[in-house]
């Protein structure tokens, strides 16, 4: 029993040094591409919800939980240690059958509870593989609110008649966390399709920056409001401010986060909109 036990922690140690505990959002949570011409509006405050990080005005978002951050570097200590200690102490010594279909139980257990979370978080977003914002259809706009109390200044629209807010905004949610999949899973060639060719070399060169591995990213209580609209000759520029929390398991605190995205479209017939820059705001 003791050395069933034993391989049982090992196999679930190890099987952590798979998950990237410093996880970073889509972009790595850094500014680069164009800047948004656009200033950002300061959103009404919204009631707290259980779970997201309180944010004092003036503030830095609160950090991420500390023992999440160690998770993955102390599990691998702990797993080197124990495997060491069971290869010195002839912990695999005898070694049965029943050990090794023992041992097989418990992966694929593990590994069928990380595919049934990889596959709820997908569930929340919207499917990938169309090009992004493409024209909207023209419908009666109405303005969204944020939060309560005091509304927010309206922003300066400057749209052509096709532009429609609420679709706008709709898709701009589904696709902040289409991207985020894709970060997390390494896929620069779908990101390719949502974003200018200048941006997507610096996306790249960031990603090849983080650790490989199983990523997983969660976003909670996601907020997205339109900043402005300009309509010039050769393009539509949309400036969009997303806010919420950044999660790397579903039992950490979180990370809040507020940045901008300078979005922008070729005038034409069924032209994508495509993301040109991130800017963090604070």
């Amino acid at each position: 029993m003791q050395r069933f036990l034993s391989i049982a922690l090992a196999l679930c140690l190890g099987l952590t040094l798979s998950l990237d505990a410093n996880a970073k959002r889509f972009g790595g949570g850094k500014s680069s591409g164009s800047a948004p011409i656009h200033q950002t509006r300061q959103a009404a405050p919204a009631s707290p919800t259980p779970g997201a990080a309180a944010t004092a005005p003036g503030r830095a978002p609160a950090a991420a939980s500390g023992a999440s951050r160690w998770l993955g570097p102390l599990a691998g200590i702990a797993a080197g240690g124990l495997l060491a200690s069971m290869f010195m102490g002839d912990g695999f010594q005898g070694m049965q059958l029943f050990d090794i279909l023992i041992m097989g139980l418990i992966a694929f257990l593990v590994f069928r509870f990380i595919a049934a979370r990889r596959r709820k978080q997908q569930a929340d977003m919207a499917p990938a593989g169309h090009a992004p914002y493409q024209r909207e259809v023209q419908q009666p706009v109405q303005q969204p609110t944020f939060g309560g109390g005091t509304a927010a200044p309206a922003p300066t629209i400057n749209a052509p008649a096709w532009f429609n807010e609420a679709s706008f905004l709709a898709a701009a949610r589904s696709h902040f966390q289409t991207l985020q999949q894709h970060w997390d899973g390494n896929e620069m060639d779908k990101i390719a399709e949502f974003v200018t060719p200048q941006l997507l070399e610096s996306l790249k060169r960031e990603r090849a920056s983080e650790t490989e591995g199983f990523k997983s990213t969660y976003i909670d209580d996601l907020d997205v409001q339109l900043d402005g609209v300009d309509d010039r000759a050769d393009m539509t520029i949309a400036t969009l401010t997303f806010r919420g929390v950044a999660k790397t398991s579903r039992f950490e605190q979180g990370e809040a986060f507020s940045e901008s995205w300078h979005m922008q479209r070729a005038q034409g017939e069924n032209q994508p909109w495509l993301l040109a820059g991130i800017r963090q705001n604070g």
